[in-house]
């Protein structure tokens, strides 16, 4: 029977958290996680197995004793993409931990990002801008004349910027 990897939970401090249950083996043995980002392990032995008390990592390499009762955690750094392997002190029992890589951005958000590092007026100007493309495009549809309506959107943008820079400018002089 195949079982599903459990994916990491984010914990309300935006770190990476995942519950493993030992008892005649790690529950769950298959973790998913994203890379870059520390993981906490919370480890909880319900097996008096003289193996299963210590955990031994691969990649770091961290060999951990663990309580008999109780819960032990153990933080793993923020890691490139790749497998981790963990066994019980014998080998016996194994867990394997999948670092997958953030998924990249959409397109709108690498935009959103890019203009919230512009400055104020040129901001607006490329909000007013894009607002007006509507427009341009109703004039280019009329005219008929590409390189028409490709100057009207130059203009446009142009026009945006040198009003709104004109309009912080004059904002910020004392009345």
């Amino acid at each position: 029977m195949l079982v599903q990897p459990v994916r990491a939970r984010l914990d309300p401090y935006g770190r990476q958290v995942v519950d493993v249950v030992i008892d005649r083996g790690y529950h769950p043995d298959a973790i998913v996680a994203r890379a870059g980002i520390p993981l906490r392990l919370v480890f909880r032995r319900q097996d008096g197995d003289i193996c299963t008390e210590r955990v031994v990592f691969s990649s770091p390499h961290i060999d951990r004793r663990l309580a008999a009762t109780g819960t032990t955690t153990i933080e793993l750094p923020a890691q490139p993409p790749g497998e981790v392997r963990f066994t019980c002190g014998m080998g016996r029992y194994r867990g394997r931990i999948e670092l997958i890589p953030e998924r990249a951005p959409s397109i709108l958000r690498r935009l959103r990002g890019r203009a919230l590092r512009l400055e104020t007026p040129v901001r607006t100007a490329l909000v007013l801008w894009i607002c007006s493309l509507p427009l341009i495009a109703l004039l280019a549809v009329l005219a008929l004349d590409a390189t028409a309506a490709i100057a009207a959107a130059g203009a446009a943008l142009f026009a945006s910027v040198a009003g709104c820079l004109w309009a912080s400018g004059r904002s910020s002089e004392p009345i």
